[in-house]
């Protein structure tokens, strides 16, 4: 099984991402993506002004991956928010989709490029190799700050690390966590499941586009992806295509 992640930074990049997907569409089975809206252009030029952000992301990409099934996770108070998609080749056996929130705000905005909003994971249950196995996409909180531990970060992490326990087969964690390696919030959820970025020694999931990315006293790390003990790892690295401010990640495991 061939899997990619990648926060899409809303299609900011538009013309690259979508050469992006067509080059990659036929080496990959799944694409997990952070950062997608589902919302009519107007609606999204008057929420992120100047910000060059693509509001009908999620059905251009799908209309980009003829080959795959696409499924957005929606917000059901409102369902122009920013949220998380994954696209399965057809084809594949997919069992169960569906999404959880893991962080609320008391008071969501998202205006700008000020992104104060509820969290999902969204997961995909599929037959590989004649077992269930899980997929599940995920986007941390970000709250303007460091990407160090906070109360509401500890929270988001035990309910998440909850969440992957409660399912007894193996699983997939990826996506883009916003938080720094040596936290508290990361580790829980590396309890039980090893982590890629950090046992191949990444040195960095951003790319230059990242405004810090030359801030040598801001690290560059937020994407991460993670399995459970009894997922096989062929392949993993950090792709090259310049497309987001995050790099993609793929691996390749059953």
């Amino acid at each position: 099984m061939r899997l990619i992640s990648l926060n899409t930074w809303c299609g900011r990049s538009l013309y690259p991402l979508m050469a992006f997907f067509r080059k990659r569409a036929d080496q990959t089975d799944i694409f997990c993506l952070q950062e997608v809206l589902n919302s009519d252009q107007e609606a999204t030029d008057r929420r992120h002004p100047d910000e060059h952000v693509c509001g009908r992301l999620f059905p251009k990409l799908a209309a980009e991956l003829r080959g795959f099934d696409g499924y957005f996770a929606a917000f059901e108070d409102d369902p122009e928010r920013m949220s998380l998609a994954v696209f399965v080749r057809r084809g594949l056996t997919v069992r169960t989709v569906g999404d959880l929130i893991v962080h609320k705000y008391l008071k969501p905005q998202e205006t700008g490029s000020a992104v104060f909003t509820h969290r999902k994971l969204q997961y995909v249950v599929m037959e590989c190799g004649g077992r269930d196995l899980m997929i599940v996409n995920f986007h941390g909180l970000w709250n303007a700050g460091p990407k160090t531990d906070t109360p509401d970060r500890i929270v988001q992490s035990r309910r998440l690390a909850e969440f992957l326990g409660n399912f007894a087969g193996p699983k997939v964690l990826c996506g883009d966590f916003n938080l720094l390696p040596d936290t508290e919030s990361l580790r829980i959820v590396e309890r039980g499941m090893r982590n890629l970025v950090r046992e191949y020694r990444v040195p960095s999931t951003r790319t230059p586009l990242y405004r810090h990315y030359d801030d040598p006293a801001e690290p560059n790390f937020a994407d991460y992806a993670l399995v459970s003990p009894d997922v096989a790892v062929d392949r993993f690295e950090v792709l090259p295509d310049l497309v987001s401010d995050h790099a993609p990640l793929y691996l390749e495991f059953h």
